[in-house]
């Protein structure tokens, strides 16, 4: 799980205790279980889950910025071999 620990969601509780949660929720327990019996408030564990999948989002787009930039380096590299091999259209004749 990801902790920002710059986030003021993050740095009000222990990071065991939101990773709890988490597990908990993710048992099946509803939200409202989960906060009572951590002793939050349900605003508090809605957020958790937000922050959560949050951060699970930018890990996927990270990942998809590295394949498109690999992606990108390729065709640069294509396009330079071409241009060794083809010359450009209206030269002489």
């Amino acid at each position: 799980m990801f902790v920002n620990e710059w986030d003021p969601v993050s740095s009000s509780y222990p990071a065991a205790l939101r990773v709890r949660a988490e597990q908990l929720v993710g048992d099946g327990h509803s939200v409202q279980e989960v906060a009572r019996e951590l002793g939050v408030s349900v605003q508090t564990v809605y957020r958790w889950r937000r922050v959560r999948v949050s951060a699970s989002e930018l890990a996927r787009a990270r990942a998809r910025i590295g394949e498109l930039e690999g992606e990108i380096d390729l065709l640069r590299e294509a396009i330079a071999v071409m241009k060794q091999v083809v010359p450009p259209k209206g030269g002489t004749r």
